[in-house]
């Protein structure tokens, strides 16, 4: 065997097999490790780099990177014109989702094979799947209320992220490979195993339309307007059922509490009323990454609402370090230019992976599938977004690195269009 031969150049640009197996190996890592999933990260960057010199080629044009160019640039830039620029640096700031962007985006440059994409699938849906078991374990010796992914955290970022093995696993179910497919059921139910526990209704409402939305792709292929309604109606009575078992006992109640209660947002209204006080003194580049708690503080809004003679009413405005809604936090921390670009992202997503997953041709299952997960990762980004701050940390960058390996898989296959970069 030819050691070498992981390092291989192709005309196309298709990817070495040592950048797919830093890609896969960082997938693995997102959920369960925190330094490994940076240092994967950083060496599939070098490794991208040195073989784009080796190959004299960066790879292909990916007409879903520009949007990603611009959120970054924009976390380099906002803190410069920003009133909390001395505490918030684009060097302390900047670097962490940086790193997102430029894996995705190098990711997206290159072609990959079916083997590959095998490869990448897999290990992106495994890791998810470890990370559900592993939290249930840890859980059981911990005092914490909810079980939490080692890596990511946080119970709501945790739920955040089994929508994107979820949504792998979903799109795993076209494909002829056994192994996929097994996988895809594995991801699928430890992702719908984790929703009890954690108490997400967020988490509860993205998965169900994540699955309507898998099942509603079969009915319109098939021209079915009953099969339509019939998916629906599948997908609320699995999400029901799940719901309705001893273990989510804690989420039943909670949701009760959230319906009858005079709560219903979570105090998410409250926090886009002080996003919206400040919003105006950087409204085009923002004030930086992570900068919302600060931006959004009590002093802050109290400031802005006194300048504007309007009293502050503290059931009127909750503070938060995040927005829980991923347009409201774009509006703060990267302004009108963030929330138009991840707009524009998500559009893109759904323009290209759309038409494709609804295709009637004779696709190949495996490019069918891939398209299909995609265009669910998606799909999860844009309605968790409404209730929490998607497409950023550990649940971003799988979801949108899985997406710009989908793009270059099928974009080598000739569905998506290709053109030199």
């Amino acid at each position: 065997m030819n050691f070498w031969g992981i390092f291989a150049c192709s005309e196309e640009r298709t990817a070495s097999h040592f950048e797919v197996l830093l890609i896969a190996a960082t997938f693995v890592s997102l959920p369960l490790f925190e330094a490994p999933k940076n240092i994967f990260s950083l060496l599939f960057l070098l490794a991208w780099v040195v073989q784009s010199f080796r190959c004299k080629s960066v790879g292909a044009h990916c007409a879903l990177n520009w949007p990603i160019w611009g959120l970054a640039a924009v976390l380099w830039v906002s803190p410069l014109f920003s009133t909390y620029g001395d505490t918030i640096t684009p060097l302390n700031s900047a670097p962490r989702w940086t790193l997102l962007a430029l894996f995705v985006i190098a990711a997206a440059r290159l072609n990959y094979s079916r083997a590959q994409l095998f490869i990448v699938w897999a290990a992106l849906m495994f890791g998810g799947a470890v990370a559900v078991v592993e939290s249930f374990w840890v859980w059981q010796f911990n005092d914490k209320p909810y079980p939490e992914f080692r890596s990511v955290g946080h119970v709501n970022h945790s739920s955040m992220y089994t929508l994107i093995p979820l949504a792998a696993g979903l799109g795993a179910l076209y494909a002829r490979e056994r192994w996929l497919q097994i996988l895809g059921v594995i991801a699928i139910i430890s992702s719908l195993a984790f929703l009890p526990p954690s108490r997400s209704l967020v988490g509860g409402v993205a998965i169900t339309a994540v699955i309507i939305v898998a099942l509603s792709i079969v009915a319109v292929r098939k021209w079915s307007l009953r099969g339509l309604v019939l998916s629906t109606v599948a997908g609320l009575a699995l999400v029901s059922a799940v719901l309705m078992t001893p273990t989510a006992e804690g989420f039943r109640s909670e949701l009760v509490q959230r319906v009858t209660g005079d709560n219903f947002f979570s105090g998410r209204d409250k926090i886009l009323n002080s996003a919206l006080a400040v919003w105006d003194q950087h409204p085009l580049l923002g004030t930086g990454w992570f900068s919302f708690g600060t931006a959004t503080s009590e002093e802050a809004v109290r400031a802005a609402l006194e300048a504007d003679g309007i009293e502050y009413d503290p059931n009127v405005y909750w503070h938060y370090e995040h927005g829980h809604n991923l347009w409201t936090t774009m509006l703060i921390e990267r302004g009108l230019v963030g929330v138009t670009l991840v707009t524009i992202l998500l559009f893109l997503y759904f323009k290209t992976f759309l038409p494709i997953a609804l295709s009637r041709d004779q696709l190949d299952p495996m490019d069918r599938g891939a398209a299909v997960a995609a265009l669910l990762v998606a799909i999860g980004f844009a309605v968790a977004g409404l209730g929490n701050t998607t497409m950023i940390n550990e649940h971003g960058h799988a979801g949108m690195a899985f997406i710009a390996v989908a793009y270059g898989y099928l974009r080598g296959r000739g569905i998506l269009p290709l053109r030199s970069g």
